[in-house]
């Protein structure tokens, strides 16, 4: 059998400008050393390296392409309690947490105390804190507190460059409305002298995409362009076997969900993987829980397809075909 391997960021492209993981600081650089080598080298740590926090699962679109929240019953939606929140980045603080993202499958920007959930992980010293958003509610306001709070990136999601695809697919949302927002973000930045947050602005690698003419369009606005997979959900009811594959999440981070509910990735959708909730639980318990190890311990020894929540990944899926292709075309 072939060394099992589990491969970092496989599903991200830069397109364009500079990482936004640029860094001189020695600590932000052993940061990123261990979100690439750990899963490479199937290192556990004490503590994740990261944790998604989900600020809020609401959101202010209405996506035909949204595969999460459509799953939603009214009674699910929900923020995350301000002081549960506190509770878990102060613990992460004492075992060396390195990032926290505020983001999963809402708009965080509709918690009303984002400005304060940044201020609070930054005051801590968390490394890197950020969040995806869909950069509808980015107010001068808001923005302005983010910025004071030292947020240290933001991904702002845009498909495509023209107006009418984006806001037939992205209903609710206005594409002129999203790049103006962004474009007073950096103003903001540059009245005060700041050079955080570094703003990323990403797509979907959907087919038939330019993704060249997506950098030259929105490089102008932004740190840098990049694009994530299309998750290519073909097969993920099936069995697909690959023994040399490894998910890096695994040894990367966890996920926290807004009623505390934690997962060991930001892909189970199925949940039989949860370890437990953090009302109840610590986040160091959930990291090293049976359940956890266990799929670590499959997914290290090439056996990713017997643990059922993961065989029915589309993440998965989307890396395992692309790896495929590429080994075809040698």
């Amino acid at each position: 059998m072939s060394e099992v391997k589990a491969v970092p960021n496989a599903n991200f492209t830069a397109l364009s400008g500079v990482s936004v993981h640029e860094s001189d600081d020695p600590r932000y650089r052993e940061y990123r050393r261990m979100w690439m080598e750990n899963p490479r080298d199937f290192v556990v740590r004490d503590f994740p390296i990261h944790l998604d926090i989900e600020a809020t699962n609401r959101c202010n679109l209405k996506c035909t392409f949204c595969d999460k929240l459509p799953l939603l019953t009214p009674e699910q939606f929900c923020d995350i309690d301000f002081e549960l929140y506190k509770r878990i980045v102060d613990e992460g603080a004492e075992k060396g947490l390195c990032g926290v993202k505020l983001s999963y499958r809402g708009e965080p920007l509709l918690h009303p105390h984002i400005v304060d959930m940044v201020a609070h992980a930054k005051k801590r010293g968390i490394l890197d804190v950020y969040f995806n958003t869909n950069g509808m509610l980015l107010t001068e306001k808001k923005t302005q507190g983010l910025i004071d709070a030292g947020l240290n990136r933001i991904s702002v999601s845009v498909e495509g460059t023209r107006a009418e695809p984006f806001e037939r697919e992205r209903v609710g949302a206005k594409f002129h409305k999203v790049m103006e927002n962004v474009d007073r973000l950096q103003e903001l930045k540059a009245k005060a002298g700041a050079t955080y947050p570094k703003v990323r602005i990403q797509t979907v690698a959907l087919p038939g995409l330019d993704l060249a003419e997506y950098a030259r369009f929105w490089a102008p606005h932004c740190d840098e362009t990049a694009a994530i997979d299309y998750k290519d959900v073909v097969g993920r009811n099936q069995t697909l076997v690959e023994t040399d594959w490894a998910c890096p999440q695994l040894w990367q981070r966890m996920t926290v969900e807004c009623d505390g509910t934690v997962m060991p990735c930001n892909n189970d959708d199925f949940r039989h993987l949860s370890p437990g909730n953090l009302r109840e639980m610590t986040v160091s318990e959930c990291w090293r829980a049976p359940v956890v190890e266990r799929a670590r311990e499959l997914h290290r020894a090439g056996r990713s397809h017997e643990v059922s929540d993961c065989n029915g990944c589309p993440w998965r899926t989307t890396q395992i075909l692309k790896k495929r292709e590429r080994e075809g075309s040698r």
